[in-house]
Protein backbone atom coordinates (compact mmCIF):
# COMPACT_ATOMS: atom_id res chain seq x y z
CA UNK A 1 0.00 0.00 0.00
CA UNK A 2 1.15 3.52 -0.80
CA UNK A 3 2.20 5.52 2.50
CA UNK A 4 -0.51 8.34 3.59
CA UNK A 5 1.70 11.46 3.15
CA UNK A 6 1.86 13.66 6.28
CA UNK A 7 -0.46 16.90 6.28
CA UNK A 8 1.80 19.87 6.65
CA UNK A 9 0.25 22.79 8.21
CA UNK A 10 0.23 26.26 7.15
CA UNK A 11 0.56 29.03 10.04
CA UNK A 12 -2.63 31.36 9.28
CA UNK A 13 -1.19 34.56 10.33
CA UNK A 14 -3.95 36.60 9.82
CA UNK A 15 -6.33 34.68 12.18
CA UNK A 16 -2.89 34.29 14.64
CA UNK A 17 -2.49 38.12 14.88
CA UNK A 18 -6.04 38.52 15.58
CA UNK A 19 -6.47 36.28 18.13
CA UNK A 20 -3.35 38.07 19.62
CA UNK A 21 -4.41 41.78 18.96
CA UNK A 22 -8.58 41.92 19.96
CA UNK A 23 -7.45 41.32 23.35
CA UNK A 24 -4.76 43.91 23.31
CA UNK A 25 -7.34 46.44 21.23
CA UNK A 26 -10.11 45.90 24.38
CA UNK A 27 -8.35 46.32 27.38
CA UNK A 28 -6.78 49.79 25.32
CA UNK A 29 -10.66 50.42 24.95
CA UNK A 30 -11.30 50.11 28.62
CA UNK A 31 -8.32 52.43 29.15
CA UNK A 32 -9.10 54.87 27.04
CA UNK A 33 -13.15 54.79 28.28
CA UNK A 34 -11.12 56.42 31.70
CA UNK A 35 -8.45 58.25 29.91
CA UNK A 36 -10.40 59.38 27.07
CA UNK A 37 -13.72 60.74 27.41
CA UNK A 38 -14.97 59.20 30.65
CA UNK A 39 -11.68 61.23 32.09
CA UNK A 40 -12.38 64.04 30.29
CA UNK A 41 -15.83 63.72 31.04
CA UNK A 42 -15.38 63.53 34.74
CA UNK A 43 -12.83 66.61 34.98
CA UNK A 44 -15.22 68.56 33.19
CA UNK A 45 -17.92 67.53 35.45
CA UNK A 46 -15.32 69.06 38.26
CA UNK A 47 -14.79 72.39 36.30
CA UNK A 48 -11.53 71.66 34.43
CA UNK A 49 -11.58 73.55 30.90
CA UNK A 50 -10.54 71.25 27.71
CA UNK A 51 -6.85 73.16 27.66
CA UNK A 52 -6.33 72.20 31.81
CA UNK A 53 -7.61 68.63 30.92
CA UNK A 54 -4.95 68.80 27.75
CA UNK A 55 -2.15 70.19 30.48
CA UNK A 56 -2.89 67.01 32.71
CA UNK A 57 -3.08 64.25 30.08
CA UNK A 58 0.43 65.87 28.84
CA UNK A 59 2.24 65.87 32.43
CA UNK A 60 0.79 62.69 34.10
CA UNK A 61 1.88 59.19 33.69
CA UNK A 62 -0.68 56.54 32.34
CA UNK A 63 0.25 55.00 35.70
CA UNK A 64 -0.95 57.81 37.61
CA UNK A 65 -3.84 59.29 34.96
CA UNK A 66 -5.33 55.43 35.68
CA UNK A 67 -4.99 56.01 39.44
CA UNK A 68 -7.01 59.06 39.23
CA UNK A 69 -10.47 57.07 39.15
CA UNK A 70 -10.01 56.02 42.73
CA UNK A 71 -10.37 59.78 44.22
CA UNK A 72 -13.45 61.51 44.35
CA UNK A 73 -12.45 65.51 44.83
CA UNK A 74 -9.41 66.43 41.99
CA UNK A 75 -10.30 70.02 41.82
CA UNK A 76 -6.42 70.67 43.13
CA UNK A 77 -4.93 68.29 40.41
CA UNK A 78 -3.40 71.30 38.33
CA UNK A 79 -2.31 73.09 40.97
CA UNK A 80 -0.61 70.28 42.92
CA UNK A 81 1.36 69.41 39.16
CA UNK A 82 2.51 73.00 39.34
CA UNK A 83 3.44 73.18 42.92
CA UNK A 84 7.43 73.73 44.01
CA UNK A 85 8.88 70.78 45.10
CA UNK A 86 6.12 68.01 43.29
CA UNK A 87 7.59 64.99 42.36
CA UNK A 88 5.49 62.64 39.90
CA UNK A 89 7.07 59.74 42.47
CA UNK A 90 5.26 61.04 45.01
CA UNK A 91 1.92 61.55 42.99
CA UNK A 92 -0.34 58.62 44.81
CA UNK A 93 1.06 59.55 48.15
CA UNK A 94 -0.33 63.56 47.68
CA UNK A 95 -3.45 62.20 46.67
CA UNK A 96 -4.24 59.98 49.59
CA UNK A 97 -2.97 62.72 51.85
CA UNK A 98 -5.18 65.31 50.62
CA UNK A 99 -8.37 63.16 50.36
CA UNK A 100 -8.12 62.30 53.93
CA UNK A 101 -7.63 66.07 54.88
CA UNK A 102 -10.65 66.87 57.13
CA UNK A 103 -9.35 70.92 57.10
CA UNK A 104 -8.00 73.87 55.40
CA UNK A 105 -4.52 72.67 53.79
CA UNK A 106 -1.90 74.37 51.92
CA UNK A 107 -0.60 72.75 48.86
CA UNK A 108 2.82 73.65 49.12
CA UNK A 109 2.85 72.36 52.83
CA UNK A 110 1.16 68.90 51.27
CA UNK A 111 3.57 68.67 49.28
CA UNK A 112 6.80 68.98 51.51
CA UNK A 113 5.21 66.66 54.25
CA UNK A 114 4.77 64.08 51.88
CA UNK A 115 8.75 64.54 50.70
CA UNK A 116 10.21 64.36 53.86
CA UNK A 117 7.72 61.12 54.63
CA UNK A 118 6.54 63.02 57.58
CA UNK A 119 3.47 60.63 58.45
CA UNK A 120 1.41 62.79 61.62
CA UNK A 121 -1.96 64.03 60.80
CA UNK A 122 -2.06 67.18 58.85
CA UNK A 123 -2.19 70.60 60.83
CA UNK A 124 -0.67 74.13 61.10
CA UNK A 125 1.52 73.21 64.04
CA UNK A 126 3.22 70.45 62.19
CA UNK A 127 3.99 72.57 59.08
CA UNK A 128 5.66 75.04 61.51
CA UNK A 129 7.85 72.63 63.37
CA UNK A 130 9.20 70.21 60.41
CA UNK A 131 9.66 73.80 58.72
CA UNK A 132 11.22 75.41 61.97
CA UNK A 133 15.11 76.42 61.26
CA UNK A 134 16.58 74.56 63.87
CA UNK A 135 14.23 71.42 63.07
CA UNK A 136 15.84 68.24 63.93
CA UNK A 137 14.13 65.27 62.22
CA UNK A 138 14.55 62.51 63.97
CA UNK A 139 13.34 64.45 67.38
CA UNK A 140 10.09 64.82 65.77
CA UNK A 141 8.08 62.24 67.81
CA UNK A 142 9.43 64.28 71.14
CA UNK A 143 8.55 67.67 69.42
CA UNK A 144 4.76 66.27 68.87
CA UNK A 145 4.95 64.90 72.02
CA UNK A 146 5.88 67.72 74.03
CA UNK A 147 2.71 69.71 75.56
CA UNK A 148 3.53 73.42 74.75
CA UNK A 149 1.49 75.42 71.77
CA UNK A 150 4.20 78.31 70.72
CA UNK A 151 6.63 76.14 68.45
CA UNK A 152 9.88 78.18 69.18
CA UNK A 153 9.09 77.50 72.47
CA UNK A 154 8.80 73.41 71.67
CA UNK A 155 11.96 73.36 69.37
CA UNK A 156 14.15 75.22 71.85
CA UNK A 157 13.05 73.21 74.88
CA UNK A 158 12.89 69.75 73.07
CA UNK A 159 16.58 70.43 71.08
CA UNK A 160 17.77 71.27 74.64
CA UNK A 161 16.68 68.11 76.19
CA UNK A 162 14.15 69.97 78.17
CA UNK A 163 11.32 67.30 77.46
CA UNK A 164 13.21 65.12 80.07
CA UNK A 165 14.41 66.13 83.96
CA UNK A 166 17.82 66.95 84.63
CA UNK A 167 20.11 64.90 85.34
CA UNK A 168 18.32 62.10 84.15
CA UNK A 169 18.40 60.12 80.13
CA UNK A 170 22.39 61.17 80.82
CA UNK A 171 25.30 60.29 78.56
CA UNK A 172 28.77 60.54 78.12
CA UNK A 173 30.12 63.71 76.84
CA UNK A 174 31.34 63.60 72.95
CA UNK A 175 35.24 64.46 73.43
CA UNK A 176 35.85 64.34 69.71
CA UNK A 177 33.61 67.56 69.24
CA UNK A 178 36.83 68.91 70.64
CA UNK A 179 36.51 72.98 71.79
CA UNK A 180 32.92 71.96 70.96
CA UNK A 181 32.05 69.41 73.23
CA UNK A 182 29.23 70.05 75.59
CA UNK A 183 28.98 69.51 79.24
CA UNK A 184 25.57 70.42 81.12
CA UNK A 185 23.22 68.36 83.09
CA UNK A 186 22.59 65.66 80.53
CA UNK A 187 25.95 65.10 79.25
CA UNK A 188 29.21 64.45 81.47
CA UNK A 189 33.38 64.08 81.40
CA UNK A 190 34.66 60.93 82.61
CA UNK A 191 36.80 61.52 85.84
CA UNK A 192 40.23 62.32 84.40
CA UNK A 193 39.03 64.13 81.42
CA UNK A 194 40.36 67.44 80.25
CA UNK A 195 40.56 68.85 77.00
CA UNK A 196 43.72 69.26 75.21
CA UNK A 197 46.88 70.80 77.24
CA UNK A 198 46.44 72.98 80.44
CA UNK A 199 48.49 75.34 81.32
CA UNK A 200 49.36 77.70 83.76
CA UNK A 201 48.00 81.05 83.48
CA UNK A 202 50.52 84.17 84.08
CA UNK A 203 49.82 86.46 86.76
CA UNK A 204 49.00 89.26 84.71
CA UNK A 205 45.99 87.38 83.63
CA UNK A 206 44.88 85.44 86.72
CA UNK A 207 43.66 86.90 90.43
CA UNK A 208 44.70 83.57 91.60
CA UNK A 209 48.38 81.85 91.89
CA UNK A 210 48.57 78.61 89.47
CA UNK A 211 45.09 79.17 87.52
CA UNK A 212 45.71 76.47 84.82
CA UNK A 213 43.33 76.73 81.59
CA UNK A 214 43.25 74.98 78.12
CA UNK A 215 46.10 76.80 76.06
CA UNK A 216 43.96 77.35 73.10
CA UNK A 217 41.76 79.19 75.25
CA UNK A 218 44.59 80.67 77.40
CA UNK A 219 46.09 82.23 74.45
CA UNK A 220 42.51 83.63 73.08
CA UNK A 221 41.88 84.77 76.73
CA UNK A 222 45.28 86.81 76.91
CA UNK A 223 44.19 88.52 73.66
CA UNK A 224 41.27 89.76 74.90
CA UNK A 225 42.29 90.98 78.51
CA UNK A 226 45.62 92.81 76.80
CA UNK A 227 43.34 94.53 73.95
CA UNK A 228 40.58 95.37 77.38
CA UNK A 229 43.34 96.97 79.23
CA UNK A 230 44.26 99.33 76.03
CA UNK A 231 40.75 100.69 76.24
CA UNK A 232 41.07 101.02 80.09
CA UNK A 233 39.55 97.88 80.98
CA UNK A 234 40.70 95.66 84.27
CA UNK A 235 39.66 91.47 83.28
CA UNK A 236 41.15 88.95 84.84
CA UNK A 237 40.22 85.42 85.72
CA UNK A 238 38.97 84.16 89.03
CA UNK A 239 38.61 80.41 88.80
CA UNK A 240 39.54 78.00 85.15
CA UNK A 241 39.91 74.23 85.41
CA UNK A 242 38.75 72.81 88.27
CA UNK A 243 39.78 68.73 88.56
CA UNK A 244 36.79 66.12 89.12
CA UNK A 245 37.52 66.16 92.78
CA UNK A 246 37.59 69.62 92.88
CA UNK A 247 34.21 70.06 91.64
CA UNK A 248 32.72 67.26 94.28
CA UNK A 249 34.08 69.23 96.69
CA UNK A 250 33.05 72.80 96.04
CA UNK A 251 29.28 71.28 95.03
CA UNK A 252 29.07 68.95 98.26
CA UNK A 253 30.09 71.73 100.24
CA UNK A 254 27.52 73.96 98.64
CA UNK A 255 24.65 70.64 98.77
CA UNK A 256 25.49 70.87 102.55
CA UNK A 257 25.38 74.82 103.40
CA UNK A 258 21.97 75.24 101.01
CA UNK A 259 20.52 71.91 100.01
CA UNK A 260 19.91 70.39 96.93
CA UNK A 261 17.88 72.28 95.04
CA UNK A 262 20.22 75.50 95.58
CA UNK A 263 23.31 73.33 94.76
CA UNK A 264 21.70 72.29 91.32
CA UNK A 265 20.88 75.91 90.87
CA UNK A 266 24.28 77.92 90.90
CA UNK A 267 26.85 74.44 90.88
CA UNK A 268 27.43 71.67 89.10
CA UNK A 269 27.39 68.50 90.00
CA UNK A 270 30.89 66.64 89.82
CA UNK A 271 31.64 65.50 85.93
CA UNK A 272 29.05 67.96 84.41
CA UNK A 273 31.10 71.02 85.26
CA UNK A 274 32.60 73.19 82.08
CA UNK A 275 35.22 74.11 84.51
CA UNK A 276 36.94 70.13 84.22
CA UNK A 277 37.13 71.05 80.51
CA UNK A 278 39.71 73.61 80.82
CA UNK A 279 37.83 75.38 78.07
CA UNK A 280 35.57 77.61 81.08
CA UNK A 281 36.71 80.30 83.32
CA UNK A 282 34.81 82.82 85.83
CA UNK A 283 36.44 86.28 85.09
CA UNK A 284 36.34 89.37 87.64
CA UNK A 285 37.85 93.10 87.84
CA UNK A 286 41.78 93.00 88.90
CA UNK A 287 42.16 91.99 92.88
CA UNK A 288 38.45 91.65 92.68
CA UNK A 289 37.53 88.12 93.62
CA UNK A 290 33.93 88.39 94.19
CA UNK A 291 32.24 86.70 91.33
CA UNK A 292 28.71 88.78 92.19
CA UNK A 293 30.41 92.42 91.52
CA UNK A 294 31.59 91.68 87.94
CA UNK A 295 28.32 92.32 86.73
CA UNK A 296 28.15 96.19 88.28
CA UNK A 297 31.74 96.74 87.05
CA UNK A 298 32.28 98.91 84.09
CA UNK A 299 34.02 95.86 82.46
CA UNK A 300 31.05 93.92 82.53
CA UNK A 301 29.81 95.72 79.41
CA UNK A 302 33.15 95.30 77.58
CA UNK A 303 33.38 91.82 77.85
CA UNK A 304 29.49 90.93 77.27
CA UNK A 305 29.71 92.85 73.61
CA UNK A 306 33.14 91.64 72.77
CA UNK A 307 34.13 88.25 74.16
CA UNK A 308 32.79 86.78 71.11
CA UNK A 309 35.10 88.20 69.44
CA UNK A 310 38.03 86.11 71.00
CA UNK A 311 36.01 83.16 70.86
CA UNK A 312 34.36 83.27 74.41
CA UNK A 313 30.29 83.38 75.33
CA UNK A 314 28.28 83.91 78.39
CA UNK A 315 27.76 80.67 78.93
CA UNK A 316 24.55 80.96 81.28
CA UNK A 317 22.94 83.97 80.05
CA UNK A 318 19.70 85.68 82.08
CA UNK A 319 16.41 84.38 80.95
CA UNK A 320 17.42 81.34 79.72
CA UNK A 321 18.34 79.20 82.87
CA UNK A 322 15.09 77.31 81.85
CA UNK A 323 17.80 75.91 78.95
CA UNK A 324 20.65 75.74 80.75
CA UNK A 325 19.74 74.82 84.11
CA UNK A 326 21.63 76.97 86.25
CA UNK A 327 21.19 80.62 87.64
CA UNK A 328 22.45 83.68 85.80
CA UNK A 329 26.34 83.91 86.02
CA UNK A 330 27.62 87.44 84.29
CA UNK A 331 31.22 86.25 85.63
CA UNK A 332 30.88 82.81 83.39
CA UNK A 333 32.06 82.76 80.42
CA UNK A 334 33.25 79.59 77.79
CA UNK A 335 35.75 79.04 74.84
CA UNK A 336 33.89 77.83 71.68
CA UNK A 337 35.90 79.65 68.80
CA UNK A 338 35.58 82.68 67.35
CA UNK A 339 33.10 81.43 64.07
CA UNK A 340 30.57 79.53 66.58
CA UNK A 341 30.92 82.20 69.68
CA UNK A 342 29.99 84.84 66.90
CA UNK A 343 26.70 82.61 65.42
CA UNK A 344 25.74 82.66 69.42
CA UNK A 345 26.13 86.27 70.32
CA UNK A 346 24.25 87.37 66.92
CA UNK A 347 21.63 84.79 67.10
CA UNK A 348 20.90 85.43 71.34
CA UNK A 349 20.91 81.21 71.39
CA UNK A 350 22.28 79.33 74.03
CA UNK A 351 25.17 76.55 73.96
CA UNK A 352 22.35 74.27 74.31
CA UNK A 353 20.65 74.76 70.90
CA UNK A 354 23.57 75.79 69.19
CA UNK A 355 25.06 72.21 70.00
CA UNK A 356 21.69 70.28 69.26
CA UNK A 357 21.49 71.65 65.29
CA UNK A 358 24.98 72.16 64.22
CA UNK A 359 27.05 69.84 66.24
CA UNK A 360 25.73 66.77 67.93
CA UNK A 361 24.69 64.76 64.88
CA UNK A 362 27.39 66.24 62.39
Amino acid sequence: MPRRRKKKYKIRWGRFLTVLLVPLLLLSVLFFHFTGDAFQDKLTDIGYTKEEITYLKKNLSVENLNLLKEYEHLSYLEDLLKTDGYKEENFSSYLTYIENLKEDYDLANVVYLVNENISYPYSLKLVQIVQHPYFIRERLDRYMAYQEEDVNTIITNVNSNLDYEFYTHMMPSDTSKETLLIVNKFYYLEKDYHYGELVTMEKAYDNKNGSKLNQTAYEAFKKLVDDAEKEGYHIRNNSAYRSYETQNNLYNDYKNSNGLTWADKWSARPGHSEHQTGLALDVGVKDEYVLGKFETSKEFPWMKENAHRYGFILRYPKEKQYITGYGYEPWHYRYVGVDVATYIYEHDITFEEYYAYFVENK
